[in-house]
């Protein structure tokens, strides 16, 4: 998941505009707005993941078991 994937999303639904039903377009829509949830989660939880790392080495450098 990143910013460039999104962009391009982005761009070809620009190009469409004018060019392709409502249809096509709001399907476009639809699929880019997939991707930002997607790219949102993934971040989420990474962020998760990163706060387990760090609280499970505090609980190492005070002696508790992990």
């Amino acid at each position: 998941m990143n910013c460039t994937i999104l962009l391009r999303k982005l761009i070809a639904i620009e190009r469409m505009i004018g060019k392709a039903e409502d249809d096509t377009l709001r399907n476009l829509l639809y699929d880019a707005e997939d991707y930002v949830v997607q790219m949102q989660s993934a971040q989420s939880n990474g962020l998760l993941r990163e706060t387990l790392r760090e609280e499970q080495a505090q609980l190492e450098l005070i002696g508790e078991p992990s």
